[in-house]
């Protein structure tokens, strides 16, 4: 089998889901997906004519974003008409499936040089737009399985999780986050992005909008339980914010890197999708993690970087404690409770900052996972060529 390895991995700033403030109000979801593909073309060089296929991850698969946006965007993007696409919905994990989907092709010796990524715009089309489950999925579970709040608050209760601890893992991602954009952490992953500012007024942006500096203990300790009202623990503040953005990987095989010259970033070491209780469908990174860990050959111990999606605080402590986890090990520039959660976007940018944390620190091995709403997991452990 031929072994997948990414070229570059790159996003835009991710923004708020506002119609008054959020940087992306006036763009849409297919162009933002197409500026992505352009600026990873024209950074990594390579011939538009040799990308294969676009799989491009997305949840709310309508309006700007429906009819098979890979393919729009391709287009939009200005890549050869022989350049396919397809659009993959596995929810949070989309575009985190995109890229094993692409590694998998790789392996198998399908289409070879291919682009895999994802977008959201969860002000254009909400969440849960649309949405209307078949009565038959509640014959064996509750309506609240599909509601991620709820999920959040049975973890908290299950693996006892106190409201401050979350509210320290909250601020702890905005902390790390502002530090990393002042250090400049963020800037070689990130592309920048035409939008609007707070004022209206059209910028070129380079900086993710969601995190909040001034936040604090107190003001987070202050807001009222979201989803539970009576002794919940789960708030906006601890939770991941809804979000647009757009992210994307170059992969391709080995052996094609050597013949154009390419140098990549990381192997693709492993991936692994588990199925979990959708009650607690938080918790999904664990089985698929140990899944991964299995088929690399490879233990917890010699993973250096980590990077787990925050769709809750108490999710992420969860996994950490079920898995033994120091969190110093996590997310070590921040997570989406501070950066924002595009759905279809996130996996993607995991890697990505994944790829530039692994790059900075000189480490050899790092994870990307996700929980997934129904109840899954999805985990890629990446190996360094640099």
């Amino acid at each position: 089998m031929s072994q997948a390895v990414i070229i570059d991995a790159a996003r835009t700033p991710i923004a708020r889901a506002s119609a008054d403030k959020g940087y992306y109000r006036n763009v849409r979801a297919d162009d933002l997906s197409a500026h992505v593909i352009r600026s990873l073309v024209q950074r990594t060089g390579i011939d538009p004519a040799q990308i294969e296929d676009v799989r491009w991850g997305c949840v709310q698969q309508q309006g700007e974003q429906g009819f098979d946006v890979a393919r729009i965007a391709a287009m939009i993007a200005g890549l050869p008409k022989e350049t396919a696409g397809v659009t993959i919905n596995r929810n949070c994990a989309s575009s985190l499936t995109a890229i094993n989907d692409a590694a998998m092709s790789v392996a198998a010796g399908c289409e070879d040089v291919q682009i895999a990524g994802g977008v959201e715009h969860m002000e254009h089309i909400p969440m849960s737009k649309d949405y209307n489950p078949s009565p038959l999925l509640f014959r064996r579970h509750s309506e609240a399985v599909m509601h991620m709040g709820l999920t959040a608050e049975y973890l908290a209760m299950k693996y006892r999780i106190p409201r401050g601890k979350q509210d320290e893992f909250a601020l702890r991602s905005n902390v790390l986050a502002a530090e990393a954009t002042d250090k400049g952490d963020y800037k070689d992953e990130i592309i920048p992005t035409w939008g609007h500012d707070d004022s209206g007024r059209k910028d070129l942006l380079t900086v993710d909008q969601g995190f909040r500096r001034d936040t604090s203990l107190e003001a987070l300790g202050s807001l009222s339980p979201a989803f539970q009202p009576e002794g919940g623990s789960v708030t906006a503040g601890n939770s991941s914010q809804l979000s647009v953005g757009s992210a994307a990987a170059l992969i391709m095989s080995e052996e094609k890197a050597r013949e154009l010259g390419l140098k990549p970033l990381a192997k693709i070491r492993a991936m692994a999708v588990a199925g979990v209780n959708p009650e607690e469908m938080g918790i999904g990174p664990v089985p698929a993690i140990h899944k991964a860990l299995k088929r690399s050959g490879l233990s917890l111990d010699q993973i250096e970087c980590i990077e787990i999606n925050e769709a809750f605080a108490v999710q992420v402590l969860s996994v950490l404690k079920l898995l033994g986890i120091d969190e110093k090990r996590v997310n070590t520039r921040g997570g989406a409770i501070a950066i924002g959660h595009p759905l279809g976007a996130t996996g993607a940018r995991l890697v990505t900052t994944l790829l530039h944390r692994m790059l900075d620190q000189g480490a050899k091995l790092g994870l990307a996972t996700l929980c997934v709403g129904q109840g899954q997991g999805v985990a890629t452990i990446l190996e360094s060529c640099v």
